[in-house]
């Protein structure tokens, strides 16, 4: 029996171990995907086997972590992020756009983009309306795996921070993703009010 504990905690410890190293990588190099971040992280710790790598719940712990240690204007960042988010969504207001990703949960840094999930019936009124405000956007190409790819990822720069205009049918609204991983803008202001 306490060979089982001893090999658990083992186990734990080793997760823990990688949760750290990931959360490294992602706050300095810069890394936005967990998954890649985890193998990366138990790669340079010599381990091949992936079967125990931690959950994304234990990178965000230990990124938390990190951030509170090494990065003490984190905080500050993230809610530069949401209000630049606020704004982009007033303008978009009658697409009722959605807030999701990294600076909706918080994990977002001074680099990172933000992301918009509009769910349109016509996917081209979103582009109609960006030529009439004169907003200069492009196309982003869809991953191949992409649900929706015929529905198009529209970028723009407002005020030095790249903006992701995801359009998905509005059939999917109630599919992807989970409601706590979005946020309309009274969410999202409500984020920024209490944080002050």
């Amino acid at each position: 029996m306490a060979k089982t504990s001893l090999l658990d905690r083992s186990a734990t410890s080793l997760r823990l171990e990688i949760a750290h190293r990931a959360a490294r990588l992602i706050a300095q190099d810069h890394i936005h995907d967990f998954a890649l971040a985890k193998k990366k992280a138990a790669r340079q710790l010599g381990l091949s086997d992936h079967r125990n790598l931690p959950s994304n719940q234990e990178v965000e712990e230990a990124l938390a972590d990190h951030r509170a240690l090494y990065q003490p204007t984190h905080g500050h960042e993230v809610q530069t992020l949401r209000s630049k988010a606020v704004k982009v969504m007033r303008v978009l207001a009658d697409f009722q756009p959605y807030l999701t990703g990294s600076v909706l949960s918080g994990l977002a840094d001074a680099q990172s983009d933000i992301n918009l999930l509009l769910f349109l019936d016509d996917p081209k009124s979103v582009e109609l309306f960006l030529l009439n405000e004169r907003i200069d956007y492009a196309h982003l190409e869809p991953s191949p795996t992409q649900r929706f790819a015929d529905h198009p990822t529209l970028a723009f720069w407002f005020d030095d921070t790249l903006i992701k205009l995801h359009v998905r049918p509005r059939t999917a609204e109630r599919l992807t993703p989970r409601k706590d991983e979005r946020a309309r803008v009274e969410q999202v202001e409500q984020l920024l009010a209490a944080s002050r």
